[in-house]
């Protein structure tokens, strides 16, 4: 990389290589290792001296920027999801895919900007927005701008650096090395931040969990290293675990280990969306409460869900695989893809939220007096107003004599809208977690801590 001439790659590459460059770089998957951001700021400097004409050479690189991303955007709306269900290979690791989701997950529709200015999430958000088939005026917005702040931006500083520093074309190759040193660190500090970063500072008197997403993959049974950790966990402190899923499943799936724990009167399980809680009173699961709905509550809800489904056009060419109306009694879940969705297809479904919110929004205008939430990666999830998480917050507060700021949350939809981010008006300290993987980490933090105390 050091030996790489770049005035003279640039010269010989021209306002075609240049254009085809940018463009390959903003959405063909193959094309993620291009030097996009150090070949913007050599032309620019090289404008300078007239190699390039500035007035033609950035409405050219953002022109490229933009056809590129919309090349991105349309091969995933078409060939997409069976493009990322495929293993991994020379030119395609699924990992690019998972760092991609991670900023749609976090920073949601301005990720097409954002990732502008991060390696190789720059080459797939156009790609997984198209998957999850983000309206594409919403993505042209947001493409055109950050074209212009990248592309544009990237190639005017050049220039105006090269203007100003003399004989700017000879530190080009440490000056462009720099550039792409910092187009680096953002992943870099994602990576220390998640592996490096200390998200418990002091041990909580009492630890909430989320189910999907947070202790197992979205509608799949935990893993047998996570049930050991709770039990673990178990042995510090209560332990609650909150979840729009159902009480069978978690009896069927995480009971049976849990319940080798000595200390079984130290977990607290809080069913859909808490409009139940059972604890262990030393031989059977007590329900101490229950807002269950009304046959003709649940009657009106799920036909609201059909018409909003409907009206909205979100499944519009979806194929569901498995039930999509889960009737809880106490609530009602509406899987969108189906219980039996792939994790594949349930990860690039709707990415940008943008679906889900449409539905919700529909469905709030059809029956006010409900709370009406975004769960997982396709689910929306209803109760009576005022049923959920924070409910279980506030219940598990007052009956643990505790203040909820003493007590900690872990959950992956702590974002706006996310059915976990209702609990942060309460004053639970949280941590946002991206996966089961993750939640590991988290509870072994959990347990130095708390050991050290």
């Amino acid at each position: 990389m050091l030996d790489i001439d770049l005035v003279s790659l640039v010269q010989l590459i021209g306002y075609p290589g240049l254009v085809a460059i940018i463009l390959a770089e903003s959405g063909l998957f193959f094309a993620f290792f291009l030097p996009g951001a150090s070949l913007l700021f050599t032309a620019g400097i090289l404008a300078v001296f007239g190699i390039f004409n500035i007035w033609v050479l950035v409405p050219l690189v953002i022109i490229a920027a933009i056809i590129g991303d919309s090349v991105g955007y349309w091969f995933g709306a078409k060939v997409g999801v069976r493009f990322f269900t495929r293993p991994d290979s020379r030119f395609f690791k699924q990992k690019y895919v998972d760092q991609t989701r991670a900023f749609f997950d976090r920073y949601g529709k301005p990720t097409i900007v954002l990732a502008r200015f991060v390696p190789i999430v720059r080459t797939f958000a156009p790609i997984l927005a198209g998957v999850g088939a983000m309206n594409y005026r919403t993505f042209l917005f947001y493409n055109v701008l950050g074209a212009l702040l990248w592309a544009g931006g990237v190639t005017l500083l050049g220039y105006f650096l090269g203007s100003a520093i003399p004989d700017a074309e000879k530190y080009i190759t440490p000056i462009a090395l720099g550039i792409i040193a910092l187009t680096v660190v953002p992943l870099f500090f994602h990576w220390w931040k998640k592996k490096k970063i200390v998200r418990v500072l002091a041990c909580p008197r009492a630890v909430i969990f989320d189910i999907d997403d947070t202790l197992t993959e979205s509608f799949k049974p935990p893993k047998p290293e996570m049930l050991a950790k709770l039990v673990s966990l178990l042995d510090v402190m209560p332990v609650a675990i909150m979840s729009a899923a159902g009480f069978p499943r978690v009896e069927k799936e995480f009971l049976p280990e849990l319940s080798k724990s000595p200390n079984l009167k130290n977990l607290y399980i809080f069913p859909n969306s808490t409009a139940e809680c059972y604890v262990w009173n030393g031989s059977i699961w007590d329900r101490v409460y229950d807002n269950e709905l009304s046959e003709e509550e649940r009657a009106r809800i799920k036909n609201a869900i059909t018409e909003s489904v409907r009206e909205t056009g979100i499944l519009n060419d979806v194929f569901p695989k498995g039930p999509q109306m889960i009737d809880r009694g106490a609530q009602i879940a509406f899987a969108a893809l189906g219980l039996d969705a792939s994790d594949e297809a349930k990860k690039t479904w709707d990415v940008d939220k943008t679906k889900r919110d449409a539905l919700k929004k529909t469905i709030a205008g059809k029956i006010p007096g409900f709370e009406i939430l975004i769960g997982g990666r396709t689910t929306i999830d209803i109760t009576k107003k005022g049923i959920n998480k924070s409910h279980g917050v506030g219940w598990l507060s007052k009956h643990l004599a505790l203040e909820p700021r003493e007590m900690l949350y872990v959950g992956d939809a702590l974002y706006r809208g996310g059915n976990d981010s209702v609990v942060i008006p309460t004053g639970v300290k949280t941590v946002s977690t991206s996966g089961p993987e993750e939640t590991l980490d988290i509870i072994d933090e959990l347990l130095n801590v708390c050991a050290k105390d």
